[in-house]
């Protein structure tokens, strides 16, 4: 591997908040970039501080943090923009991306893709004078050749560049990405473009970075969840794939998670989320995972985690996770 490629977080709503974003960094390896899961716009002109928590900068590293925005509203999505620009973030991330039917039906994330005259009103509002935009994208929601229209449309505006997941908003995250389409992407973009979608080992890697050598940005997701040493494998670190990182991991998040969330029952959630993607980094991480959703109680889950660490979990080398 080199050390020449940039390493972006990808936004997982529920997942990757401060919390893991900064956790994940103490044990693991360092990205580059980290997209925060997107914040909904807001009508009026007052933004409710409690929907910025996440981006507080006394706890996240303004320089490398890009706060995702989501809506479809030219205003509210310019009254978002200048309230993050205030907060002294460089750079805020429009998502015309997320493939989730309930954001997608309202005409936002993907669902914006088919009406290239609404993303141009969004573009035409941008305060563009006082920080920068980026976006991330898929190839259209039913139709990948959406992107015949927005990547043009977007050449006309001075991003500062474009993220790229490979899909339609349909598709959601079944069959591959379609790598016939970023390529064609490259050629219509004049923007620097950043690859999102399906890395899931340094064989995955390696095979992108030679179809498409021009491109040296990287987004990482379900990859880092599914195997957290991957970004340190994929920087050539040679992490020690131990799996008292991973309980190191674990019980800080849930330390300082439990400190903001209100109840147990909300803690247990969040915990058995982050196993859906972590029992994958696991030997046997079907048969753990099953165990840890069905935990009822605090108390349980607690016990059953103890007891599988006690057990001397085993992480899987990098190569044999189990991603599907």
């Amino acid at each position: 591997m080199t050390s020449d490629h940039i390493f972006y977080l990808a936004p997982i709503r529920g997942i990757t908040d401060h919390i893991f974003r900064n956790t994940f960094e103490k044990f693991f390896a360092r990205f580059d970039f980290q997209i925060t899961p997107f914040i909904p716009t807001v009508k009026g002109s007052f933004v409710n501080p409690c929907i910025l928590r996440d981006i507080d900068p006394s706890y996240n590293d303004i320089k490398r943090v890009v706060p995702q925005i989501i809506g479809n509203s030219p205003q509210e999505i310019k009254v978002l923009a200048n309230k993050i620009c205030e907060l002294g973030y460089s750079t805020v991330n429009l998502n015309f991306g997320c493939p989730h039917a309930p954001v997608t039906k309202k005409k936002r994330g993907a669902g914006i893709l088919p009406y290239p005259d609404m993303i141009r009103s969004i573009l035409d509002q941008l305060p563009f004078q006082n920080c920068s935009f980026s976006v991330k994208i898929r190839l259209g929601l039913e139709n990948e050749n959406d992107i015949e229209k927005t990547i043009p449309l977007f050449n006309e505006y001075p991003l500062s560049e474009v993220i790229i997941h490979p899909r339609t908003g349909i598709q959601m995250y079944k069959g591959s990405v379609n790598l016939d389409a970023f390529q064609r992407c490259l050629s219509l973009s004049r923007h620097i473009l950043v690859f999102n979608g399906d890395i899931f080992s340094s064989e995955d890697f390696i095979h992108k970075q030679k179809l498409f050598p021009q491109i040296n940005r990287w987004m990482l997701g379900r990859g880092v969840l599914y195997n957290p040493f991957l970004l340190g494998i994929l920087r050539g670190q040679n992490p020690d794939c131990n799996i008292t990182y991973l309980r190191n991991f674990h019980d800080e998040i849930m330390e300082q998670s439990s400190q903001i969330l209100s109840g147990p029952s909300h803690l247990l959630g969040k915990m058995k989320g982050l196993w859906t993607y972590m029992a994958s980094s696991l030997v046997d991480g079907k048969r753990i995972l099953k165990k840890i959703q069905k935990t009822s109680s605090l108390k349980n889950y607690n016990e059953l985690i103890d007891r599988l660490f006690n057990d001397q979990l085993t992480v899987q080398s990098s190569e044999a996770v189990s991603l599907r």
